[in-house]
């Protein structure tokens, strides 16, 4: 895979650029602060990584960051991907979009895809190594991931992580399912269960028993208001009989036979209402039985609703149903934990395979990875340094396999051997360069963002020879500070800060070879100093 261009809208402090790519080593360069941190942003979202509104320009509501990718004889791995996809192409040609602002979208020849998806396809073939990336060096699963690469273990790797962290959420299934499975709570269940049971009660018995004990307590009082409501009654029924006879006999003098109607109506509702009340009144003469019974009933009850929260005896057997269901999770425990660890064994036998082959083949290639990094090290200058790679293989798996990996070195040539962390900065710059280029993949775009600032000198310019041998395998870019790296390149792009009528922009762009030796001698100290540019002159690749 190799970019053919980058074009840049809107961004930051960039309004509208488009910046060539050559194949080979490209060196990057630019006073600081100019703007080669973008360069570097660009290419970082080109490879799928995150794009922040913070990035967005002053020229419009969005930007754009867009390459055309030319895909390359070899890049068959991509092209299935694509395809596999849906993401057609012709000519080879594949143009990669990224639209930012309010909204972010990403497109591969015009049709929308996510974000994991570009990461998916070119975050692999697009990488990037800084200076900053040396404390990595320090972690365990970096350096296993150095062998991988070196073992073409890769996607192994990713399988048997993928099988790994399943065992890891098995394990912790198993556990949190173990502690649930409580005697203690089951039996506090069963109790509890057995409690409600044991009072027997149905819909609406708080209602029933609320009743009855307030007709106990107001008994008397019902009784005396009873009676006289009673006798009030039979009197407003004898009246109402006189008034009725009464009626009868104005009729027969004047025309009153609607009053004599309604008279009559109302004698005989209010003795159906006399007849009533003694018969809801009779249920009462008699005092209830069991008064106390009902009371330590209730009394009960109650106690029971207050302790599982609830209003109602309705809702005390909807909690007895819940404790059930609670009870019947727990009772199947057990059951779940058989089948989990029988997932597990199975997952762990995946495991176990895959951790064997990547053994296998990471010890195949420790011997001779050894030997690639103490070489370009050697390269690098230093020139007395020891180094070797020790594969431990464990009892047990790990977040790698069976492997665990220990690089030691020491750069002195006598004594003990020590640990990467015992290097200099420029020391572990140098380290981290030789492992970026010792992979023996080809079709890669490769961006060293100062990778070689802890260096500088003679040792810089090695370096960079290197990076311009493996450029023809791989597209190199490299943003440096230094010229003597920047000098080696094929191709230089210079980017430029410019601040007319006040504003700051940023521009980039390819240089001639003219404008080369002035950026060279810039770099050194003065773009018009005439000895600076007769070094510069000198510097630069006749061929070039």
């Amino acid at each position: 895979m190799k970019i053919n261009t980058i074009c840049l809208k809107n961004f930051l402090i960039i309004r509208k650029v488009s910046i060539p790519l050559s194949s080979g080593f490209t060196a990057i360069t630019g006073e600081t602060g100019s703007g080669k941190s973008l360069f570097v942003s660009a290419m970082k979202a080109l490879r799928g990584e995150k794009i922040t509104k913070s990035l967005l320009g002053k020229w419009g509501k969005s930007g754009e960051i867009s390459a055309e990718i030319t895909i390359e004889e070899g890049d068959s791995t991509l092209r299935q991907a694509l395809s596999d996809n849906d993401i057609f192409f012709e000519n080879n040609t594949l143009i990669l979009r990224r639209v930012f602002g309010e909204k972010n979208t990403t497109y591969l020849n015009d049709s929308p895809v996510s974000l994991a998806l570009t990461s998916a396809l070119l975050g692999d073939l697009i990488e990037i190594g800084s200076q900053f990336e040396n404390r990595e060096l320090f972690k365990k699963d970096y350096r296993m991931r150095i062998i991988d690469s070196k073992a073409g273990n890769t996607k192994l790797a990713l399988e048997y992580k993928v099988i790994y962290h399943q065992i890891q959420a098995l394990n912790r299934e198993i556990e949190a399912l173990g502690k649930q499975d409580d005697p203690a709570q089951r039996d506090y269940l069963e109790y509890q269960i057995g409690e409600i049971e044991k009072l027997e009660t149905w819909d609406g018995e708080d209602e029933e028993l609320s009743k009855k004990i307030k007709i106990v307590e107001n008994r008397e009082k019902i009784m005396k208001l009873g009676s006289e409501l009673a006798s009030c009654l039979e009197n407003a029924a004898e009246e109402l009989r006189r008034s009725d006879f009464l009626a009868s006999e104005v009729t027969g003098l004047i025309d009153a036979e609607e009053l004599s109607k309604r008279i009559n109506a109302s004698s005989i509702e209010i003795d159906d209402i006399h007849r009533s009340t003694l018969h809801l009144l009779s249920a009462y003469d008699s005092e209830i039985d069991d008064v106390n019974e009902i009371r330590a009933r209730y009394d009960r009850l109650s106690s029971l609703l207050f302790k599982h929260k609830v209003q109602s005896s309705t809702d005390l057997l909807k909690k007895a149903d819940q404790l059930r269901d609670e009870l019947s999770e727990i009772e199947k425990i057990p059951n779940k934990i058989k089948e989990l660890q029988e997932e597990l064994k199975k997952e762990r036998k995946k495991a176990e395979k895959l951790a064997e082959e990547l053994h296998k083949n990471r010890s195949a290639v420790v011997g001779p990875l050894e030997k690639q990094l103490l070489s370009y090290l050697v390269k690098f200058g230093m020139k007395t340094t020891r180094f070797s790679i020790s594969l431990n293989k464990l009892d047990d798996l790990n977040e790698t396999g069976f492997d665990d990996a220990l690089f030691e070195i020491n750069t002195i040539g006598t004594g003990k051997m020590a640990e990467l962390t015992s290097l200099s900065g420029g020391e572990l710059s140098r380290f981290l360069l030789a492992v970026k280029l010792l992979d023996d993949e080809s079709g890669r775009v490769i961006l060293f963002d100062e990778i070689d600032s802890s260096i500088g000198g003679e040792i810089a310019k090695n370096t960079a020879l290197e990076m311009r041998g493996n450029s023809s395998k791989n597209q190199i870019l490299m943003v440096t500070h230094f010229p003597q790296s920047a000098a080696v390149a094929q191709t230089h792009i210079v980017v430029e800060k410019n601040t007319d009528n006040g504003e700051a922009e940023t521009d980039i762009r390819t240089l001639s070879r003219s404008e080369r030796v002035r950026e060279l001698a810039r770099m050194m100290g003065d773009s018009t100093s005439e000895d600076f540019i007769a070094t510069a002159e000198k510097m630069v690749d006749p061929t070039l």
